[in-house]
């Protein structure tokens, strides 16, 4: 492993070792072992599909937009969710900074 590399390594470990991508991780597993959330996610997702399937039939469309919202105001209204994304938020502007820094 040359400098470069062990540097990167080092510095890919301080950033795993920062409390708030831990709180990142930790968050994002227990979301995703949530069977209810992962069915609400799926059913999000399906909706989603169908708006596109259908944008040219403003009926179908209207009726699957109606079901995401409602479905997707569920899923963010869970306090698990709500955390986990303020969380994600958090770490995207850390990386942010980094890649400022970087640039």
């Amino acid at each position: 492993m040359n400098e470069f590399e062990t540097q990167l390594e080092k510095c890919r470990k301080l950033l795993y070792d920062e409390p708030i991508v831990k709180e990142y991780f930790r968050l994002k597993h227990i979301v995703q072992s949530d069977k209810n959330l992962v069915s609400l996610d799926k059913e999000i997702h399906q909706h989603q599909h169908l708006m596109c399937i259908h944008k040219d039939d403003d009926e179908i469309y209207r009726n699957e937009k109606n079901l995401y919202d409602e479905k997707m105001s569920m899923f963010k209204a869970n306090p698990l969710v709500e955390n986990y994304f303020q969380v994600r938020e958090e770490v995207y502007a850390l990386l942010n900074e980094i890649k400022e820094i970087l640039e």
